[in-house]
């Protein structure tokens, strides 16, 4: 019986001049052919001017894979089953078993791509390892039973209405609904309320209800037209449409789509990151502290119910910030660009939390004189005192000492000093409860859940925090989200706009670029510890996004 085309893995076979052998089996999605041993699976000598990662082979589908040079101009020439002139690639190019290729000249050493069976020996072993009892088999029906029971009732304990239940049985087993003045009062709160309040409320909220599904109706339309042009070959596809791809946060298209200053930035954002990759080494390599450090905070994402999947997406990425840190300080530029102290896992400036409802106290950045300013309490208070004018905080207290800490900023002579207190920025269960407040779905000044700038209106909002301006626990909050795209709301505040536009673009390139360096560059099996399997973009999309961003203008 043939084996089907899904369970053949990829073979190379240098052709028969240059001695037959054959290299593999490759089960992964591709294959790396350089001079780089770290990050190739076919070494070559780097003499021969094989560059370090010359060329990829990508397995596309059963029987479809993609062939692409590393960059434009590196040379790779493809020789097409049965015909004897290559054709040198200068793009991605789709092709088959049987076809072959050659590096670095059209003379080279000819690799012959084959799809072929696993070893006897390794299906044997794999079939061995397949009856080895798992822990599925502890989990019985009663067990299951007994914990959805629990969770039912401790979800309906909690509500709302079950509290109502409760107070109304107090209340009347008490004897307290007998007394004239309740009785009195109640048949006149039941009169207004029937015949009056109720109707204006219903008609009121179904009007509100009415416009928020009207919006999402033509939301929907726009997404479903983005999603129609997605369904042909992926290395036709505009960078928008490999991001939505790429990211999985439903739409991320459409939004970049509609929103011209965003969507130019978020672009320029991609193109750094992409040539600054050295800074992200950690996202390969699932042994570093900073990966451990992400996959920490991605996890507790991927159970935070408090904001829509899509924009816990992309949250995640608040928390990949390059290099590796060794403190829970960071020296930041704020929106005012001035150097001020970031903290936590997210790195929030005092004022931002502040507007983002997360208890904070004050800090401020130290480059100089450090020891000295540090012992003289009078510049301390000052410098304290100043963090909490900028954010419009209450004023220290008049002739009171302030306790204050000293700590170094990771890999620099930087420091922050900061008033002594339980800093909610460093707590993740804390910080997340305060953007669900501000970000999650009933949240006031960002588009409703389901509707084209749902996402990046909300992680507009997060950065918006830091204006100076802006404040979300104020009667009036100096900005609002809800309406037009980010880019055209922030235009309005003109460099400080600017600063909230490129914090917002910059999170978005690390959703689509960071995946994609993982999934390309990463250690073998780095990217699914740190990006989580489900998670895993296509090589595909990830290499014709890399080409792109490297070679287009």
């Amino acid at each position: 019986m043939a084996t089907p085309p899904e369970e053949l893995v990829t073979y190379l076979r240098l052709s028969p001049e240059f001695g037959g052998t054959r290299f593999g089996p490759f089960e992964g999605l591709e294959v790396r052919l350089g001079s780089d041993a770290d990050r190739c699976h076919i070494v070559l000598a780097e003499a021969l001017g094989v560059r370090a990662e010359h060329a990829r082979l990508i397995r596309q589908g059963p029987q479809n894979l993609i062939l692409a040079p590393s960059e434009r101009t590196t040379a790779v020439f493809l020789y097409k089953a049965g015909e004897r002139r290559p054709v040198q690639l200068n793009t991605p190019t789709a092709v088959r078993p049987g076809d072959a290729f050659a590096l670095v000249t059209a003379d080279g050493p000819r690799f012959i791509i084959e799809l072929d069976e696993l070893p006897v020996e390794i299906k044997t072993e794999r079939e061995k390892a397949k009856k080895v009892a798992t822990g599925r088999r502890r989990l019985t029906a009663k067990s299951l039973g007994d914990e959805a029971k629990r969770q039912v009732w401790t979800r309906l304990l909690v509500l709302g209405p079950m509290q109502l239940v409760q107070r109304a049985s107090v209340f009347i087993r008490s004897g307290a609904i007998f007394q004239p003045r309740n009785i009195f009062l109640g048949l006149a709160m039941i009169g207004g309320y029937v015949f009056g309040g109720v109707s204006a409320c219903r008609i009121t909220g179904f009007k509100k209800k009415l416009q928020t599904q009207e919006v999402r109706v033509e939301s929907c339309q726009q997404e479903l037209a983005f999603a129609e042009n997605m369904r042909g070959d992926s290395t036709e596809y505009k960078l928008e449409q490999l991001a939505q791809s790429i990211t999985g946060i439903r739409g991320m298209g459409t939004s970049l789509e509609e929103d011209d200053k965003l969507r130019t930035a978020w672009k320029d954002k991609m193109k750094v990151l992409t040539s600054d990759a050295a800074r992200y080494e950690w996202i390969g390599s699932a042994k570093s502290r900073k990966a451990e450090e992400f996959v920490a905070w991605r996890d507790r994402m991927s159970t935070f119910e408090d904001v829509d999947p899509d924009t816990a997406k992309a949250l995640v990425w608040l928390g990949a910030w390059p290099g590796q840190r060794k403190s829970e300080f960071a020296d930041l530029t704020d929106s005012e660009g001035l150097e001020v102290c970031g903290r936590g896992p997210l790195q929030m400036t005092f004022r931002q939390a502040r507007r983002l409802g997360v208890e904070a106290f004050p800090d401020a950045l130290l480059v100089r004189d450090v020891d000295k300013t540090y012992e003289d309490k009078t510049k301390t208070k000052a410098l304290i005192q100043a963090t909490l004018d900028a954010a419009a905080a209450p004023p220290l207290p008049e002739g009171e000492q302030v306790e204050v800490s000293l700590s170094q900023i990771a890999q620099g002579s930087a420091y922050c000093i900061h008033q002594a207190g339980d800093d909610h920025r460093t707590n993740i269960s804390r910080t997340l409860k305060a953007l669900g407040e501000q970000l999650g779905p009933d949240a006031k000044l960002v588009p409703p859940v389901g509707t084209t700038f749902a996402t990046t209106g909300r992680l507009a909002k997060y950065w918006a925090a830091d204006l100076v301006r802006v404040d979300y626990q104020a009667d009036d909050p100096g900005i609002d989200l809800s309406g037009a795209p980010p880019g055209t709301v922030l235009d309005a505040y003109e460099a400080k706009g600017a600063w909230v536009l490129t914090r917002t673009a910059e999170v978005m390139a690390r959703s689509v670029v960071l995946p994609c360096l993982a999934v390309l560059n990463g250690e073998d099996g780095a990217a699914a510890k740190i990006l989580g399997e489900e998670n895993l973009p296509s090589p595909i999309n990830c290499l014709v996004l890399d080409w792109r961003l490297r070679n287009e203008g």
